[in-house]
């Protein structure tokens, strides 16, 4: 493969797009077929594109809402705050993009007069010079934006130009699709939320406050026997309540604030507790702060796989080691029960009544970038393995 030569002003015949790349551009469609999370698309997008093109930074926008873009998927940034981007019509190279709806191309993005100072600050944070942005269109809906970008002043070469625009072409229908399923399952998601708490408030709440104000009557005018009966009652109805309103907050998308390490031994301490299994759980490597969705995807994925065990796995022992590497953090979970089922095959959308949990927690690690693994264990039972990207260790 040609290779793509940072700060030159212009590109040979070299570098022109060859059979190979076409080649990996297809095996890239291929594998990006299925995702319904528009994150998972976006990330996963940008690590494959990262590996064809050769380029410092790649990144994908998603279209959040009817004219804003988010940069869902982003691989070779130094910083958080160039994930964090939104953009909006005219703001910015993307902004520009969403105005022109053609691929725009700076050799200095900080110093070029056709762009917004914007996200300067961001861009110059990250050490970036030249740059592309590339609609992703389907029909006439701009879905999104591709960016590569060099950490010196140049053109990126024609090649690379060439093969964001051939991505472009190809993402376009999946992106489009993802972003509908996303906003059907989130409007159902929300749909049902509401309907439970609403259950709750009218059905659960009135009841309860109907054996509230019963036990302040009986104790009020009944003999000593009753009264403490009654103080009983009460004293249970308002548990009651407290726990319907946590259960609210249970409706709410979680934000958990610990740190994974603390988090994941509180989890498997819990499993412990619970179910009377031989628990362990072990760090390896130098314990560092993680990007907090990295935190909460690899908490909730243990949750999930703890669950799993617990229900179906007739396990007498767990063990979960969380490993910290300089680029990625891998959390593998193993048990001794009696194993995956014959012709087991793990599915981002599974058939039937099964897989459902391992299916969203593969999901879950893929829409920052990483994977998951569940495999036969050496001596029997299950491995689980995470893997999920966090960047260098500077």
């Amino acid at each position: 493969m040609a290779e793509v030569r940072p700060g030159g002003n212009g590109t040979s015949g070299s570098e022109s797009v060859g059979l190979e790349d076409l080649e990996r551009l297809a095996d890239l469609s291929e594998t990006l077929v299925g995702f319904l999370d528009p994150g998972a698309l976006a990330q996963r997008t940008a690590t494959l594109l990262h590996r064809i093109l050769g380029l410092p930074l790649v990144s994908v926008a998603v279209r959040d809402g009817m004219s804003h873009y988010a940069m869902r998927g982003v691989h070779g940034a130094r910083t958080d705050r160039f994930r964090q981007v939104q953009l909006s019509t005219g703001e910015g190279m993307g902004g520009r993009v969403v105005i022109e709806r053609r691929p725009i191309e700076v050799e200095n993005y900080t110093t070029d007069p056709r762009i917004t100072n914007h996200f300067a600050d961001v861009v110059s944070a990250e050490g970036l010079g030249g740059m592309v942005a590339v609609p992703v269109e389907y029909g006439d809906e701009l879905v999104g934006i591709l960016y590569g970008g060099l950490r010196s002043i140049g053109s990126i070469g024609d090649r690379s130009k060439v093969l964001l625009e051939e991505a472009a072409f190809n993402l376009a229908p999946m992106m489009v699709a993802s972003i509908r399923a996303a906003t059907a399952i989130r409007r159902h998601v929300d749909a049902e939320r509401q309907r439970i708490a609403s259950s709750l408030h009218d059905d659960v709440g009135q009841l309860l406050f109907s054996i509230s104000v019963a036990a302040q009557c009986l104790r009020d005018g009944g003999n000593e026997s009753q009264s403490a009966i009654a103080e009983r009652i009460e004293r249970q109805a308002q548990e009651a309540t407290q726990r319907m309103r946590q259960a609210f907050k249970v409706t709410e998308p979680g934000r958990p604030n610990e740190s994974a390490t603390v988090a994941l031994q509180s989890e498997i301490d819990d499993l412990a507790g619970r179910s009377g299994l031989l628990a362990h759980f072990v760090v390896r490597g130098a314990i560092r702060p993680m990007p907090q969705r990295v935190e909460a995807a690899l908490v909730s994925i243990a949750r999930q796989a703890f669950f799993n065990i617990e229900q179906h796995a007739r396990a007498s022992m767990v063990v979960a080691t969380l490993d910290f590497r300089d680029t990625e953090v891998s959390l593998v979970i193993q048990d001794d029960g009696h194993g995956l089922p014959e012709e087991f095959e793990l599915l981002v959308i599974p058939s039937g009544d099964r897989h459902w949990g391992l299916a969203s927690m593969l999901r879950g690690a893929q829409r920052l970038g990483g994977d998951l693994e569940v495999q036969p264990g050496e001596d029997g039972g299950t491995t689980v393995r995470i893997t999920m990207p966090v960047g260098e260790n500077r």
